[in-house]
């Protein structure tokens, strides 16, 4: 007898991402992430999460990057600037052209610094470049 599916997983399952236990090596469209996923989605709510998850899963180079610290750090700056998950096509866009793999691997060589922390950073600083007027960055 199989357990029925979670609103967690039944929300993943239309973003094409299946949760495994940590134990299990995770496959393309894997993700170990399910307490990050669920602090997220009690958080924010479901729209947030799904923005954030589309965020890799809709990108060129960034599909498989479901890591707990990305995420965590793309959901935290989403958060920041509202502004631009009012653009969420420019977002999706700028995501094309950021290397969410080889920036965490940048934040994982920084230990014992938070990865999320420091990948929130890095993420943040490459879609500052693509999304931001020249102006509004000199304002700030």
């Amino acid at each position: 007898m199989t357990r029925p599916k979670g609103q967690l997983d039944a929300l993943l399952d239309g973003l094409g991402i299946k949760l495994v236990p940590v134990y299990r090596r995770r496959a393309a469209a894997q993700s170990h992430a399910r307490g990050t996923m669920h602090e997220i989605r009690n958080t924010y709510g479901d729209g947030h999460l799904v923005f954030t998850l589309r965020c890799i899963r809709q990108t060129k180079n960034n599909r498989d990057e479901l890591w707990s610290e990305t995420i965590g750090a793309i959901s935290d700056i989403l958060v920041q600037r509202p502004d631009w998950s009012e653009r969420a096509a420019d977002v999706l866009d700028a995501f094309d052209h950021i290397p969410l793999g080889v920036l965490r691997g940048e934040a994982v060589a920084r230990r014992p610094w938070p990865v999320r922390a420091s990948l929130r950073m890095l993420i943040y600083k490459s879609l500052e470049t693509l999304l931001d007027e020249p102006e509004q960055r000199l304002a700030v």
